[in-house]
């Protein structure tokens, strides 16, 4: 593999996601437009993976391009939404940075990992506490657009108990996603500090 890798269908699906979420960040201040459009970007999130695996187009890179496209995404998003939305971007950049260096295999976790990790990470994130955890890790960020910016309210006329409940369920989902966060971090980190022990 080489440099025909960047002309894989999912890797230009990629593509895609970064002018549509450039796009919406470009209309912020229009949240139907922003919506529509982000809401695009984060959708073909998962068909890229289908593609990669249906027309047998998997690549590291392509890995790698889907993970650094929801980071770009998403922490914009966070960043445009609340001074401190940094935080929540540093530590997803972070665990990014953690977890690649361990390879392809990073989603499975070892035996010795605490039982909140081991079921969130459970075949691929596909138990019902991953879903849970990485859904709200998506879904937080536009709802709290959606939500700051009155769309929820003027244009979607969602009841007001219902936009505040759906905050609070997707943030004890992405809270348990920054505990598996911080535990990959703290890995890592004890990693490098024992690296060069004998």
């Amino acid at each position: 593999m080489g440099l025909e890798v960047l002309a894989y269908v999912p890797n230009i699906v990629g593509y895609i996601r970064i002018v549509l979420a450039s796009c919406a960040f470009l209309l912020f201040q229009q949240p139907v437009w922003f919506t529509i459009l982000y809401s695009i970007s984060i959708s073909l999130d998962g068909i890229d993976g289908y593609l990669a695996r249906k027309l047998n187009q998997t690549s590291k890179f392509g890995a790698w391009f889907d993970v650094v496209i929801d980071l770009f995404s998403r922490g914009y998003l966070w960043c445009a939404l609340f001074r401190s939305g940094y935080l929540v971007v540093m530590l997803e950049w972070l665990t990014f940075v953690c977890t690649h260096s361990r390879g392809e295999n990073w989603r499975i976790p070892e035996e010795n990992f605490p039982m909140l990790v081991k079921m969130v990470m459970a075949n691929g994130f596909k138990g019902p506490l991953g879903i849970f955890a990485i859904g709200s890790l998506h879904i937080l960020p536009l709802w709290m657009y959606g939500y700051e910016s009155r769309m929820l309210t003027d244009v979607l006329t969602v009841p007001m108990w219902v936009q505040l409940t759906l905050i609070a369920l997707l943030s004890v989902g992405r809270t348990i996603c920054a505990a598996v966060e911080l535990f990959y971090v703290k890995e890592y980190v004890s990693h490098l500090l024992h690296v060069n022990e004998k």
